[in-house]
């Protein structure tokens, strides 16, 4: 189950996709509003917490990091045999809990329907378009690369951009702790530099 750290989490990917109206209220949290992004370009991806794990998990695409905790969420491509995606489940997503023994743990009911599941629907030459149920707003394409490897396309401004890791900044210190922004980190498919969209929220 969520601990009381990561509902605030939970709520700013509501806030993410436009949701979180009744959820804040039903739960007593501070209502959230997205205030804009903005990009940062550089030649090396940014690492927002060098202390925390890297997941290593098969087939990964990205994950999700936050300052509450170690615990982490892992959105995987599933392959079949011939190395293709799996047309029935292309992606999956399950938490890492590092803050216990690193073990994968599923999501729940609540985590995957309203909050980390994925919603996928097929597109031409065998991708799919992958939306976060918390992030409805923005698709994910999920294809192979040259190479076979699996990837998450995100589009940010006219960039087309591999994601990596996303990372969500809280502020702890009061009974409730809220969520300032939350960076997407990834490369641009086109030129190779590191990008990293910052997306500012109110709590």
């Amino acid at each position: 189950m969520l601990t009381r750290r990561e509902i605030p989490l939970l709520s700013a990917l509501f806030a993410l996709g436009g949701s979180v109206g009744a959820v804040a209220q039903d739960d007593r949290l501070p209502a959230i509003a997205v205030r804009g992004s903005e990009v940062t370009v550089s030649r090396q991806l940014i690492i927002a917490r060098p202390d925390l794990p890297v997941p290593a998990d098969p087939g990964m695409l990205f994950y999700v990091q936050h300052s509450i905790n170690k615990n982490q969420i892992v959105y995987a491509a599933r392959q079949n045999a011939a190395g293709k995606l799996d047309r029935d489940e292309p992606v999956e997503a399950f938490w890492r809990r590092f803050d216990e023994d690193g073990r994968r743990r599923a999501l729940t009911f609540f985590e995957r329907v309203f909050a980390f599941g994925v919603r996928v629907s097929p597109l031409p030459d065998e991708r799919f378009q992958a939306r976060i149920a918390g992030y409805r707003d923005r698709g994910i394409v999920v294809d192979l690369d040259g190479a076979g490897k699996p990837r998450g396309l995100l589009t940010v401004g006219q960039r087309t951009v591999r994601l990596v890791y996303a990372y969500a900044v809280a502020d702890d210190s009061g009974f409730i702790p809220k969520v300032h922004h939350v960076d997407f980190h990834g490369f641009d498919i086109a030129s190779g530099e590191a990008i990293r969209e910052r997306i500012r929220l109110d709590m």
